[in-house]
């Protein structure tokens, strides 16, 4: 409740923040305005009235704050203990309130009993954050303008910000003596009595709300908050259903119920509510979203309740089909729901939007390519390059998509090739690199291979997928093998825990006959990998073989072969084992 109090004083400290701003470079030189030529003519007396006359004027019709403030000046040359003047300074300079702060102090110092000159400062302490000071303009406004409601409510707050609630409590009860029930302070009154536990009170005064306005929904809504507060749920209920009774599309109503059942762990009368608040046209569809990001986060809950969340993201969809935020929530839902062929349709649709979003494109294309789809996603890729044709990434997609499922090469290097001439970042450009280089081995050329290696690691010697790879290929080759025991150590100090990377530094270090150093690494490499490799476990016998423990060697390789190694290369290692 203190962040809400707080807020409110931050808003009454705005009332001077929207006022003229001066520069803090000073007002210009005034001897040559017009206003002060002129007041030249008047009585000596009558000259500062004049000129206070004419800033006052200058700042209402022509909002200029520099000339105000220059002849603000002149005024206080002939008469400084003009205490009218210092106050207009104190609004000239409002947006900056450590500068206005002064010329506020010196009106209330000309005339204390002043309450526009209190009120001001009082703001202006607000504004700056210093409650202590706030506190005591604020009490002796109450006593010099009891009459007032809102300088009740603020130094109630203040206090609270103080940490003095049983005194901000007794503020607001003059307030109500002296006023009667005023919504806005009874309101607050109760909150600050259910913070420090006077349940019975808060409920009183939540009560005589009901009884004093009560064809007030807000009013029911306050004793239903009241009595959920203090644990008495049916009786909140009851409030909530009058509410209701009064307003039945009041958003308000509707929310508070919904974070009543949501504290319950009612989970399906908070979907239910829920469903109306998103069918409520005055909530932002930016709170919408943010909701349902929120109430998907947790996965249990959505399992849990997958049903109400597909209704809720189903009507936002139909209520906002051009929403492309809320394409890819209803999208990214369907993908949840194992729900492809749908996800897939959605985003297609979207297609031939007269100006498509590039990701309808990259989501389409990631769902075709896990699908193992070829004409769609070359399909895909073409139409996505037909509207963005300086995309690089589409060029990558395309290539991937010969390199993967068509095995072109060298289609797929053109492809490649093309992204490179778009790239602007050096750290693209790598990854481009190393992947031609990759296309490059494919294609059984070596050298071309680590040509394109070298180049990406100029351009980012910290790629760590470039350093295993060609040091995994120099290893398989049996060539300059430290350069590859360097690349694969570093690879593995950038990414630590990729068995990928784990089972290259092993072979590496198995082909330069680091047997046992290359057992560890193998050994952690298969306990953290998780997609089942047949080429680890076949490495791993290779090494055990090495080390002369023929019996697991032939273990790992059974293994190899059962992940799907070819049987063939895995006959061979067996029959070095049965000739020896």
């Amino acid at each position: 409740m203190k962040g809400s109090n707080l807020f409110y004083i931050a808003v009454t400290a705005t009332v001077l923040l929207s006022c003229s701003v001066v520069s803090h470079g000073g007002s210009r030189g005034a001897a040559g305005d017009p206003a002060v030529r002129a007041a030249k003519y008047y009585p000596t007396p009558e000259r500062a009235t004049f000129l206070y006359t004419e800033g006052l004027k200058n700042s209402l019709m022509h909002g200029d704050p520099r000339r105000s403030a220059a002849l603000f000046g002149e005024v206080l040359k002939l008469d400084s203990l003009h205490a009218p003047t210092y106050y207009e300074l104190a609004n000239l300079f409002a947006q900056t309130p450590q500068q206005a702060i002064p010329y506020s102090r010196n009106a209330l110092r000309l005339d204390s009993a002043n309450t526009w000159y209190l009120t001001q400062l009082g703001q202006l302490y607000l504004g700056t954050k210093a409650y202590d000071s706030a506190l005591r303009v604020y009490n002796k406004l109450l006593k010099l303008a009891p009459g007032n409601p809102d300088n009740y409510v603020r130094l109630a707050a203040l206090y609270e910000q103080q940490g003095q609630p049983f005194s901000a409590i007794s503020v607001l009860d003059t307030a109500e003596t002296r006023f009667g029930i005023i919504e806005g302070v009874s309101g607050y009154k109760r909150q600050l009595l259910i913070n420090v536990k006077l349940y019975d009170k808060a409920l009183r005064e939540a009560k005589e709300l009901t009884a004093n306005f009560p064809y007030d929904a807000s009013n029911f809504v306050a004793l239903a908050e009241t009595y959920a507060a203090i644990g008495r749920d049916s009786l909140a209920l009851d409030a909530y259903k009058q509410a209701r009774t009064l307003s039945p599309n009041n958003t308000q109503v509707l929310v508070s119920l919904n974070e009543f059942y949501k504290r319950r762990g009612d989970d399906v009368n908070f979907l239910s509510t829920a469903r109306q608040l998103f069918e409520a046209n005055d909530i932002p569809l930016e709170t919408k979203i943010d909701f349902f990001k929120e109430i998907t986060s947790s996965k249990d809950f959505y399992r849990a309740n997958f049903f109400q969340i597909n209704n809720l993201i189903s009507d936002l969809a139909i209520k906002n089909p051009n929403d492309f935020r809320i394409t890819q929530l209803y999208g990214n839902h369907l993908i949840s729901s194992g729900n492809l062929e749908g996800a897939l349709q959605l985003y297609k649709s979207h297609v031939t939007d007269s100006a498509p979003q590039r990701e309808v494109f990259t989501e389409i294309l990631d769902m075709e390519s896990y699908l193992k789809h070829p004409d769609s996603v070359a399909k895909y890729t073409t139409l996505a390059l037909e509207k963005f044709p300086s995309d690089p990434e589409f060029y990558l997609r395309k290539g991937f998509g010969m390199f993967y499922f068509m095995e072109d090469y060298a289609g797929a290097e053109k492809e490649f090739l093309k992204a490179l001439k778009l790239t602007r970042t050096d750290s693209l450009r790598s990854v481009i690199y190393g992947t031609l280089g990759d296309n490059r081995q494919k294609m059984e050329d070596g050298p071309g291979a680590y040509g394109y290696y070298r180049k990406g690691l100029k351009y980012d010697p910290d790629n760590s997928m470039i350093l295993n790879n060609y040091s995994y290929y120099l290893s398989e080759k049996d060539e300059k093998l430290s350069l590859a025991d360097k690349m694969s150590e570093k690879a593995c100090e950038l990414s630590p825990n990729n068995p990928t990377y784990l089972d290259t530094r092993a072979w590496v270090l198995f082909k330069l006959g680091r047997y046992e150093e290359a057992k560890t690494l193998m050994q952690q490499a298969l306990a953290l990998d998780q997609s089942g490799s047949d080429e680890l476990f076949l490495h791993y016998g290779d090494i055990l073989y090495a080390l002369k423990d023929n019996f697991m060697a032939v273990f790992y390789w059974e293994k190899a072969r059962e992940k799907g190694y070819d049987s063939e290369e895995i006959d061979k290692r067996l029959k070095q084992v049965e000739t020896k």
